[in-house]
């Protein structure tokens, strides 16, 4: 379990490993084969649910186990590795839409091209056009000019004038081929002027063509702009997670090593311990030479422990994790469990298992307060017990307690990530199974 923060609200890394925990042995479990339509019933069920509610325990006991700061690295790692994964793929994203806007842009200018090449034509055409009209027009004056001046006549002169008939005809011929040729001239005017007009609508529509690529391309410019600093932008969100995960990674193997080394001085505090319990046995033993035969005997059959001479030291709870060793959830190492950890919420009251006299109340950087109870020659046996997490005592050294008085409260001090109790036995020295006297 994980410690609950000052305002009450659960961590939400543990939040997060828990779950994840629980769906992977979910899915274990539902994953296995199908037992057959016999066998199926109710009883098969409870112990598969009883066996998976075990693991879940196991599980997020050996959390427990895990020093706050190596548990926190652990879920900023994952993150980060989430976090560069995803911008990674925001980086390709980005990129990709750099590239198609980079594409669009070419196909936009050579529109752009294009439309000003047709603005150009037309407008050469515009001005050949023009000087057709003013060639025409000219042309049209200046036969206008000329009839004016001979009075309209031109007809009747060749008639009077000429020296023969056939002269006559000639003239009058003519007359009507030049007469023909400025109607022709005329028409073509009329047709150039329609033609320019067509030519100006032409001008204008390239020109209007014109201004609607330059816009298109325009902003597909800016877009491609704008996408370039969200790459950059994303390149640089790349840049910074590597370096925070490269950082990340260098904090928890420092945090791994500062772990090797708690385990290393939580075993060395239990050996202490253990050395001065088994010199307390050695006196007893000499104490009771008389009765040495007996103890021999009677040490052969505690191996198996005396089940029930100890009162469970929490009321209302449940076992979260039990003794014996077991892989280190990160370091990925064998390590003793050397207890049995109870669910005790914060503040919980802890009560002494069995009759006896304070040893030891005080603090260790790996256990916590803890408090050592010597409980004298149990059926040959020297055997204490050791309450471990406390937030804080209810009785002092060198006191005399009773079966189920009140000793301290539960909490997370030392090594702890969550509220809990880590209850050791000793016999004549040594750390046994709890579960072996309760």
């Amino acid at each position: 379990m994980v410690r609950n923060l000052p305002n009450g609200r659960t961590s939400r890394t543990r939040i997060s490993v828990v779950v994840a925990l629980s769906a992977s042995l979910l899915s274990v479990a539902g994953t296995s084969s199908a037992p057959s339509a016999a066998s199926d019933d109710s009883s098969d069920l409870h112990h598969r649910k009883s066996r998976l509610e075990r693991a879940i325990h196991t599980q997020t006991g050996d959390i427990d186990e895990v020093s706050t700061k190596l548990f926190r690295l652990k879920g900023r790692l994952d993150g980060a590795v989430r976090d560069l994964a995803d911008a990674r793929a925001e980086l390709a994203r980005v990129r990709e839409l750099v590239r198609v806007a980079a594409g669009t842009d070419r196909q936009m200018q050579a529109r752009l091209t294009r439309a000003v090449a047709r603005l150009g034509d037309a407008r050469a055409d515009l001005a050949a056009g023009r000087a057709d009209v003013q060639e025409n027009r000219a042309a049209l004056a200046a036969y206008a000019v000329s009839n004016s001046q001979a009075g309209g006549t031109i007809s009747l002169g060749i008639a009077f004038d000429s020296e023969s008939l056939h002269d006559a005809l000639d003239g009058l011929q003519a007359t009507d081929t030049v007469l023909n040729k400025q109607s022709v001239a005329l028409q073509e005017v009329q047709a150039a002027r329609v033609l320019l007009k067509l030519t100006v609508q032409r001008v204008a529509q390239a020109k209007q063509a014109v201004v609607e690529q330059r816009a298109v391309a325009a902003a597909n410019l800016q877009t491609k702009r704008e996408l370039e600093a969200q790459a950059e932008a994303a390149k640089q969100a790349v840049v910074t997670r590597v370096s925070t995960l490269r950082e990340l990674r260098g904090e928890m193997a420092a945090a791994k090593q500062a772990e090797i080394s708690r385990l290393k001085t939580l075993k060395r505090e239990r050996d202490r311990v253990e050395e001065r319990l088994r010199k307390i046995a050695e006196r007893r033993a000499r104490h009771h030479a008389r009765e040495l035969a007996q103890v021999r005997q009677q040490q052969r059959a505690a191996a198996a422990g005396d089940d029930g001479f100890l009162s469970y030291p929490v009321r209302h709870t449940y076992v979260t994790s039990s003794y014996g060793m077991r892989m280190h959830p990160i370091l990925r190492v064998l390590k003793l469990h050397d207890g049995t950890d109870f669910h005790a919420g914060c503040g919980t009251p802890i009560y002494a298992a069995a009759d006896g006299r304070v040893l030891s109340a005080y603090y260790n950087v790996g256990y916590g307060n803890r408090i050592l109870i010597d409980h004298g020659f149990v059926r040959g046996v020297s055997l204490s017990t050791t309450y471990n997490h406390l937030a804080t005592f209810a009785a002092g050294v060198g006191q005399r307690v009773d079966r189920g008085q009140l000793i301290g409260y539960s909490g997370t001090t030392g090594y702890s990530t969550a509220c809990h109790l880590h209850f050791m036995v000793d016999v004549n020295g040594h750390t046994v199974d709890p579960a072996r006297w309760l």
